[in-house]
């Protein structure tokens, strides 16, 4: 993939030519390794939920894949949805979509191996909004968010998806904020999975401009509340919307994507709020009561290797944990083979929020580092799972950590059915908060 760094005056060129059009199409990952998805904005009038995928540049021999067109969140403009199928390992591809006013200009995607693949985690991109008419502060921080996300991807090549623990606008109001978001070239080429965030919250602007795999409304979700998973090799993404406390729809999420995929030889979880973030998690109430009772059993009770989180804007890596208690070091540089207990990774920002005044002696994290925005890769490779944290910046190696597994997952041992029956108190309180929570917000 080409570098495409860009010094701030030849971004707002870029910017300026893209920001007020709001039709850049969002590549999301699909429900397996075989598919990938798109989302656009098209006029209302003339939009079709149409795309072409060819192996040649100049579109000929091309397969048209249709899907469905929905309501905007403006009255001028439409989403459409498509679904890719049938893609091929190691296999360069050209698309393009029907813009409503025509076809838009071929792109190339390119899938990675399907035994073997690398994820990307960046978090917090939650870029912001225009402030009374002055974008310069958008400007300079959609170019900071493209430049890390450059230099990411010129050090790994081999990305098969980008993994966000949230807040990915900072309102999730505005139309700027998504362009913005979606304004990296490379976005054309990486499928994104990106959990909702307290920012995302805010508004509604998620729902239009996403299109996930296996989205999970549950029966006491509401509003922008959903839960999905996809399925990528040999790995099971479990992706959880921690903003909603309604616990009997996530362990039915949990329960229905692991059921469908027994045989995937690691399962990852991916968050919002940092159950073990350092910064504003440490003694914050939300977090060690509410957000623990719900999370924790589940990640526990269906057997997970790692968990994704983000939003305290602060980089860490855990020690193996369980039951709020370190039960295994996780040493960086290290190799553990079928070790007890989940590692959490948080990630801190992009844009210039990173965290500064944690508390570094946190005894739950392993490693911790937030004088720049980083980014962590996850490699499977056979039964390895790698893990390495790098600046984002010049790409250096912060920390590293290497799983194994060679015993399959045991969420049906006697211990994790009775953690899950000893849940059902959680459900009804979840279930109980939600719907007071819904009755407040009306």
């Amino acid at each position: 993939m080409d570098l495409y760094t860009l010094n701030i005056e030849n971004w707002k060129a870029r910017y300026s030519s893209l920001i007020e059009s709001n039709t850049l199409p969002m590549l999301c990952v699909g429900a397996d390794e075989t598919q990938v998805s798109l989302c656009w904005h098209a006029p209302k009038e003339t939009a079709s939920a149409q795309v072409e995928l060819s192996v040649n540049e100049d579109m000929t021999d091309s397969r048209l894949f249709e899907g469905r067109v929905t309501e905007a969140e403006n009255d001028f403009q439409s989403v459409c949805r498509v679904n890719i199928t049938g893609l091929k390992e190691n296999t360069v591809y050209y698309y393009r979509w029907n813009t409503g006013n025509g076809w838009s200009n071929a792109e190339k995607y390119e899938t990675k191996s399907f035994t073997s693949h690398k994820a990307l985690v960046i978090g917090d991109i939650q870029i912001i909004q225009i402030e009374d008419g002055d974008n310069s502060a958008q400007i300079s921080e959609s170019n900071y968010w493209n430049n890390i996300l450059e230099n990411a991807l010129a050090n790994n090549p081999d990305i098969a998806c980008l993994l966000s623990p949230g807040d990915n606008t900072n309102t999730g109001k505005t139309a700027e904020e998504w362009q913005s978001f979606l304004m990296p070239p490379s976005l054309r080429s990486l499928p994104q999975a990106l959990a909702i965030g307290n920012h995302d919250k805010k508004g509604t602007t998620y729902r239009y401009y996403t299109n996930m795999p296996n989205e999970f409304y549950g029966k006491g979700f509401f509003g922008l509340d959903r839960d999905f998973w996809f399925r990528y090799g040999d790995v099971l993404y479990l992706v959880f919307d921690s903003t909603s406390g309604s616990a009997p729809d996530h362990i039915a999420m949990a329960k229905e994507a692991v059921g469908k995929n027994r045989d995937a030889k690691w399962r990852i979880g991916l968050i919002h709020h940092g159950i073990y973030g350092a910064g504003d998690c440490i003694g914050d109430k939300e977090t060690e009561i509410l957000l623990n009772a719900i999370f924790t059993p589940i990640f526990e009770s269906f057997d997970l290797d790692l968990v994704i989180t983000g939003h305290t804007h602060s980089q860490g890596r855990s020690h193996f944990m369980k039951k709020r208690k370190i039960v295994g070091r996780a040493e960086s540089g290290k190799t553990y083979t079928d070790p007890e207990g989940i590692v959490y990774i948080n990630a801190n920002s992009v844009c210039g929020k990173v965290v500064m005044d944690y508390e570094a002696d946190y005894l739950a994290y392993a490693f911790m580092e937030n004088d720049v925005t980083t980014y962590t890769t996850l490699e499977y490779k056979g039964n390895q799972l790698i893990l390495e944290t790098r600046r984002g910046d010049s790409g250096a190696l912060l920390d590293s950590i290497t799983l194994e597994r060679t015993k399959a997952h045991n969420e049906n041992s006697a211990a994790n059915k009775l953690r899950r029956v000893a849940y059902n108190p959680i459900k009804f309180a979840g279930w109980a908060y939600n719907k007071i929570t819904k009755l407040l917000t009306k």
